[in-house]
């Protein structure tokens, strides 16, 4: 259960049956009670059915060839799932942020349409939470299927041997690569469930100095 999707149906929720019991005295309130209602039962919906985010999660079987799973990890607008095996680096793509920020504009313009700038925010925030349910469902499905390999769109791969050097900051692992440097925004709760994991799958001569 994600708090936060069920916090904000709770509230939006509370806005519909708000402006229902003021409807008789304004119209325009039914409207905005009509909108709000079903939507607050949506997100409070996807709220429930969104799993919270798994974190650093390591594997229960020594054997496991996944030595590592980091459930988000961000590179610009895109978001993907970090599996690190004994010889590279694996991002899943999970979504983008195009998408998200064009489901949050539909939604928010058909709530302006229909209930005026509550109706905006409302289809906003339902947006935001139906990126969340589906991102969690895509997160899911990748995790039961084959997560080392790079097969997706969007999904990308990096050798250890590949790389020239790593470094895990408090809210970035950074890869060194021959044409440049790529930053994944992680967690600052990560990083130190990561450490111990990273500097046993990588040279010590490729790891860098926190900074």
């Amino acid at each position: 259960m994600r708090v936060g999707i069920v916090v904000s149906g709770i509230v939006i929720l509370a806005v519909g049956v708000l402006y229902l019991l003021y409807s008789s005295s304004n119209p325009d309130y039914f409207q905005v009670a009509v909108f709000a209602l079903p939507f607050g039962c949506l997100n409070l919906g996807f709220g429930i059915l969104t799993a919270k985010g798994g974190g650093v999660s390591l594997p229960s079987n020594a054997q496991d060839p996944v030595k590592m799973v980091v459930d988000r990890g961000v590179i610009g607008s895109t978001v993907y799932l970090m599996v690190f095996s004994d010889k590279k680096l694996v991002l899943k793509r999970l979504t983008s942020g195009s998408v998200t920020v064009l489901a949050v504009v539909v939604f928010a313009v058909v709530g302006l349409l229909f209930a005026g700038f509550i109706g905006a925010a409302i289809g906003g925030l339902t947006a935001f939470s139906l990126q969340e349910f589906l991102t969690q469902r895509r997160r899911d499905a990748t995790k039961m299927g084959n997560p080392l390999s790079a097969s997706g769109k969007g999904d990308l791969e990096f050798a250890y041997a590949d790389l020239e050097r790593v470094q895990l900051t408090k809210s970035r692992l950074r890869l060194h690569l021959r044409n440049g440097i790529m930053g994944i925004v992680i967690s600052r709760r990560y990083p130190e469930k990561m450490r111990p994991i990273i500097e046993g799958l990588i040279s010590s001569s490729k790891m860098a100095e926190p900074i």
